[in-house]
């Protein structure tokens, strides 16, 4: 699963985005999504290679003081409601992949402001996983979020559960909150080893 996930993967780690950045060999693009947060797209650009991108999630404060959220999304349409965004976004294989030491996994993360990005994705996954001959740990290995809905006051969190299930995965605002703050009490603080960038995970133990 991890190899399938990994596909998906980021094309450039984060030093190698600000390499292009400062090289100017990449293009730049921002989107306002609300509520401070921006959408940034670099587009690299090169005579003997198709164009690549990368989109990363940014936000700007009141003052204008921008936070990159996280350098690499998967693709999946953000979810903003109040201070709050839900995204996806690619982290590093843990432990490495031999073949692919820098790949790469999608993985479920809320974020209030500037951070710092909590990962829920073990959490939102418990839910579906309390159903009749569902097991936990084989759903987590085999999970990738692909679509977030939202629907009033409710998120739908879709999942492709390898080899052909789809999980979707209902829950209010109001036990998203929860699942943050218990993850923001209760986790510990990680680093990407590819990207660099920090972010809160908790041990969770169903």
């Amino acid at each position: 699963m991890n190899q399938m996930a990994t596909a998906a993967g980021i094309f450039c780690s984060a030093v190698v985005l600000l390499c292009l950045c400062l090289t100017g060999c990449a293009s730049r693009s921002v989107e306002p999504l609300g509520s401070g947060y921006e959408e940034v797209t670099y587009t690299r650009n090169s005579i003997s290679e198709p164009s690549a991108h990368q989109i990363a999630l940014q936000y700007r404060d009141a003052n204008g003081k921008q936070t990159m959220v996280w350098p690499s999304l998967y693709g999946v349409k953000e979810v903003i409601k109040g201070d709050v965004a839900i995204f996806v976004g690619n982290i590093a294989d843990e432990p490495p992949l031999a073949d692919e030491p820098r790949g790469t996994m999608p993985r479920l993360f809320a974020v209030r402001g500037a951070g710092p990005p909590l990962d829920i994705t073990k959490e939102v996954l418990w839910h579906w996983s309390q159903k009749p001959e569902k097991n936990f740990g084989e759903t987590l290995e085999a999970a990738t979020a692909s679509v977030i809905d939202e629907r009033g006051d409710v998120l739908e969190f879709n999942f492709a559960i390898w080899p052909n299930t789809r999980a979707t995965i209902p829950l209010s605002w109001n036990q998203i909150s929860d699942i943050m703050r218990e993850v923001k009490e209760k986790g510990v603080v990680k680093k990407d080893r590819v990207l660099g960038t920090s972010y809160i995970q908790e041990e969770f133990k169903p």
